[in-house]
Parts: structure tokens; C-alpha cells; sequence
């Protein structure tokens, strides 16, 4: 669908320009907006510009991808909008914003001294592994998240594993351990790490970690992050420098590949999950091609690549699906009048009809997802019991001030036995797109070095 022209964006904007920022938040408060304007266009957009901004959004998709997306799945009839109108609703939030489109083409800086690929064969580490470490990055630009990661710190305090926690600069590190300290928070197995990045989506960017074959070495993989988050992007080589490591690299060359960490899901067996959203992410490049790179990083013999939900802007299979043990997984379930949730349905028989990679079957465990709700109109927010972290015998469980969060918590102590269940609210973090899986990178080695 044809865009609106700029100008005629620009003139319903300074037609509906209000002044002050409004403190909007949540599935009740956004609902309530989309009743109280149905059909108004003028004040969606004086919404727009008053709401605060969401914050380090991690969908990749265009404004003209978005508006195809809520155009087939009903949302501007819905709104009262016609396609035109919700057109020009999009463009005004991506203007307002300041979005645009993660650009998966090949880097924009020299790649030329990359490592080549290791001599070394390793296959994935998993997080139903023993895990030695969690990466995470310190929201210090982002305060409404330092509680949840404080209480994130606090759990994992009891998990056995070390939390090596990036900051930008000094001053960072020591606001963040003072914030930590002066709420009880222990910080004993804190590791601090000094290294600029953009975002807190660590999983997205971080590096996979790998166990050698029949050793006990590790190395790590680096695939292609989007370009416009450079420093991001370099985290696995910053890794790999302090660390020696050898490195697995997909990052530049003839075996690039752009994909985040969290489209990436191993049994530890040699299967590799991924979705189709991969495929679309490397456009230009046959499909085939894209699995061969992505299973030899990791010497997996299969891949297994569910449909996407259209509505969830990252397409990560991790907001949809979580191995948690060799041949169990979790598939989400969507009411029958959800947009998606055929592909969910597809997902789950795919899983069925599919093997791990030792060749047994899989035990699918179905766990419902709330409806999907709007914010700024136009910005669907997927929530997702899936997106949880597994380190040791400690589970951290996104919840949502839900009824049905007593029942996903049930879920997860009957799937993962002996095992402490943490919920903790991520109500807030969700509308940005991802929950604490995203924000977590785990480090499963079996020499557990310091």
C-alpha cells in the first residue's frame, strides 16, 4: 500500500499538536483511548504527540510493513479508520518517534579483520545446561526497568551463576551497585563490565555461546545485528578480545547472516529453531542457504522453522515457543479469535511432527497468550509466557497482572520439576517488545571459569 505523502502527514500533525506529555500506560489505558476516538483520526494523533515514547522498541519492520500487517488483520476497521487513515496514523507515529526500519543489508562498517571461522567444531549451549553466567546490560536509560532488574539480580542471587552486568562508563556501574545496595539487593555474584552499547536487548546481540565437541572448550558465534546499532553489534568481538575466544563469525564474509539471538532455540542435540521471519530478514538470499550457515555455526543437523505471528513486530521464536529440556517444549496458544492464532496452531502440530535431535519426539506443551492490545493505536503488544529464562534450578517468569498468570506459573512447575518459579511483572517492558529471555544471554560452560 502507497504511503501518504510527507506534507499532508506534517499538516494533520500541526492540526492536532497539544501540549504536554501524558503519562499513558498499559492494555486498560490504551483500550479505553481506542474506544473514547474510534473513527477520530484528529484525536489519534493529538494522542501521539502527547503520550510518552516507547522506549528502545525492538520491532524491525517499516512503516509500509507495519500498515500491510494492520491493514489484513482488521485493525484499522476496528479503529474506524480507513486504510488511508490508518496509513497516515502510521506515519505520524513513526515520525513522532523518529523510527525507521532496522536495515539488514551488509554492514555499514568494516568487517575486513573479522575472525575467520574456527578450526574448532562446537555445537550450541543451551540454557537447560549448568549455567556459569548471565549477561545483562544495566538500564540506566531506562528507569521504569531498574525494580524488575533489581529484582532479576536478587533471584539469580540463589542460582549459582555469576551476572556479568554491562554499563557504559564507571559513574554507570556505580549508580547502578549503589541502586542494587540500597534496596538489600546482594551483589556478591556480580560481575561489572564497561562497554558502550545502545540497548538492553542483550539476547539480540550478544554472543551464542559454544561448547567444543568432544572437549571442554567454548568459543562463541557472531551473527549480524541491524545496522543502526553498531556498538550493540560489536559486543560478541568485544567478548571474544577480553576473553580469547574463538569466534564463529556470521557476522561478515561470504556466510553473513542477519538474525537476532532471540530467533535462535537449541536442544543441545543438534536441532536449531528458528522462524520464517529469518528468511524475510535475508532477502536475497535462498533459504536453503540461510539454514546451512545458520546450523554450521553450531554443527546442527536440522532446522526446524515455524511461521511467525504477524502481529509480534520481532518475529523471534522465542515469544512464542521455549525448549525447556532436551525434548520438551512450550508453544503458545492463542484464543481462536486471535489474528494468529493459526500460526500458533501450525507451530505446535510442526513441533509434533518433528524430532529433536537424539530422533525422539517431541513433548508439545501448549500455554495460553493473552489477547494482543495496541499501543499508539497502531503498535501491537504481544505478551508471552515463553519469554522466561531458565538458570539452573531458577526461573524467571514474565507476568502481566493477569488472572492467567497463576496458571503459567503452574505450568511451569509441573514442565520443569524441583525448580524455583519467579514472576515478575513485565507489564511494562512488553509494550517495547520483548521480556526477560530478551534481556538475558546465558553462558553454559562446563569449566566453569571465572
Amino acid at each position: 500500500m502507497k504511503l501518504p505523502a510527507p506534507h499532508i502527514v506534517l499538516s494533520l500533525l500541526a492540526l492536532s499538536s497539544a501540549s504536554g506529555a501524558a503519562r499513558i500506560s498499559g492494555e486498560g489505558d490504551w483500550t479505553a483511548l481506542d474506544r473514547a476516538h474510534r473513527g477520530d483520526l484528529a484525536a489519534m494523533l493529538r494522542w501521539v504527540q502527547r503520550a510518552d515514547p516507547i522506549v528502545q522498541p525492538r520491532s524491525n519492520r517499516s512503516a509500509a510493513e507495519l500498515v500491510a500487517v494492520l491493514d489484513r488483520a482488521g485493525r484499522f476497521e476496528e479503529l474506524g479508520l480507513s486504510s488511508e487513515e490508518g496509513a497516515l496514523l502510521v506515519e505520524a507515529v513513526y515520525r513522532r518517534f523518529r523510527l525507521a526500519p532496522r536495515t539488514t543489508d551488509l554492514p555499514a562498517t568494516d568487517r575486513s579483520g573479522s575472525p575467520r571461522d574456527s578450526a574448532i567444531q562446537f555445537r550450541a549451549a543451551t540454557e537447560i545446561e549448568p549455567i556459569h553466567a548471565v549477561l545483562m546490560r544495566w538500564p540506566f536509560d531506562w528507569a521504569s526497568q531498574r525494580t524488575p532488574y533489581s529484582e532479576m539480580v536478587d533471584r539469580l542471587s540463589n542460582s549459582g551463576a555469576l551476572i556479568y552486568m554491562w554499563t557504559n562508563t564507571q559513574s554507570q556501574q556505580e549508580s547502578a551497585k549503589s541502586y542494587l545496595e540500597n534496596r538489600s539487593v546482594p551483589t556478591s555474584h556480580v560481575r561489572w563490565v564497561i562497554e558502550e552499547t545502545s540497548t538492553v536487548w542483550i539476547r539480540d546481540y550478544g554472543p551464542n555461546f559454544l561448547h567444543e565437541v568432544g572437549g571442554d572448550g567454548w568459543g562463541l558465534a557472531d551473527f549480524h545485528y541491524y545496522n543502526s546499532r553498531p556498538k550493540d553489534d560489536d559486543t560478541p568481538l568485544f567478548v571474544a578480545a577480553a576473553t580469547g575466544a574463538p569466534v564463529m563469525n556470521r557476522q561478515s564474509g561470504p556466510k553473513i547472516v542477519y538474525t537476532e539471538g532471540g530467533n535462535l532455540n537449541h536442544d543441545g542435540l543438534g536441532t536449531v529453531a528458528y522462524s520464517e521471519r529469518t528468511y524475510g530478514n535475508n532477502q536475497g538470499v535462498d533459504p536453503s542457504v540461510i539454514d546451512q550457515r545458520i546450523r554450521s555455526a553450531f554443527s546442527a543437523g536440522q532446522s526446524i522453522v515455524p511461521e511467525d505471528p504477524s502481529l509480534d513486530g520481532t518475529g523471534h521464536i522465542d515469544m512464542f515457543t521455549k525448549i525447556v529440556s532436551s525434548n520438551t517444549i512450550l508453544v503458545g496458544e492463542y484464543d481462536p479469535d486471535e489474528t494468529d492464532y493459526q500460526v500458533l496452531e501450525d507451530a505446535a502440530a510442526l513441533f509434533e511432527g518433528s524430532t529433536n535431535g537424539a530422533g525422539d519426539p517431541w513433548n508439545v506443551v501448549r500455554i495460553w497468550q493473552p489477547d494482543v492490545y495496541y499501543v499508539f493505536f497502531i503498535f501491537p503488544v504481544v505478551r508471552t509466557y515463553t519469554n522466561s529464562l531458565i538458570v539452573n534450578d531458577q526461573v524467571l517468569l514474565p507476568t502481566y497482572n493477569l488472572p492467567y498468570d497463576a496458571t503459567a506459573v503452574a505450568i511451569h512447575e509441573a514442565i520443569l520439576p524441583g525448580k524455583t518459579i519467579h514472576s515478575i511483572d513485565a507489564s511494562n517492558i512488553i509494550e517495547s517488545g520483548g521480556a526477560w529471555h530478551c534481556v538475558t544471554m546465558e553462558f553454559a560452560d562446563p569449566t566453569n571459569p571465572d
